[in-house]
């Protein structure tokens, strides 16, 4: 199963791709949970460090959700995030096409399923954010985004439809 979210910082959109047949074990959340976990991080710590909020850019960061295969993922980025649970392996850096500045996150997780959770969701997207961001800026630590994910609504990521429709969950098909 692969999943790819995108994110454009100036106007965010979410784009989630599924193989046609990975699409009957895709999450079935809806994409304003991965948008709401992506602004969250933005307004309360990336636009305070200045990271990622240049304007003459554009940002796209692409996001592989797969269920854990041991055959097949087995090279993973030392990550504070990883559990063993869930492994990350981020981009060190946002790579750049004219304006355009963009990064992919590969997860693989043991819980990346049509049953996952809204909320056990929300905390492995923004874990694989987090993984991301401390590797590309020295401005984030890893104890600023434990503390920031203290204040995730978890009543609100958990009030949309659930399981979500395909139509809800943004998915494109490939």
């Amino acid at each position: 199963m692969m999943n790819a979210i995108i994110l454009k910082m100036q106007k965010v959109e979410v784009r989630t791709m599924v193989e046609r047949a990975e699409l009957e074990n895709s999450p079935k959340i809806s994409s304003e949970v991965r948008e709401y976990i992506w602004q969250y991080i933005f307004d309360n710590l990336l636009v305070q460090k200045k990271v990622m909020t240049d304007e003459k850019y554009s940002y796209s960061v692409t996001l592989d959700l797969n269920k854990f295969n041991p055959e097949i993922h087995k090279f993973f980025t030392d990550s504070p995030f990883n559990t063993d649970a869930n492994k990350f392996r981020p981009e060190s850096k946002l790579n750049q096409q004219g304006n355009l500045k963009f990064a992919n996150i590969r997860v693989a997780s043991k819980e990346m399923d049509k049953d996952i959770s809204p909320a056990d969701y929300a905390n492995i997207v923004y874990d694989a954010f987090g993984s991301f961001l401390i590797l590309i800026s020295k401005k984030i630590e890893k104890s600023e985004l434990d503390e920031l994910k203290k204040g995730l609504d978890y009543e609100y990521i958990n009030s949309f439809n659930h399981p979500a429709t395909i139509e809800e969950c943004k998915f494109f098909l490939f």
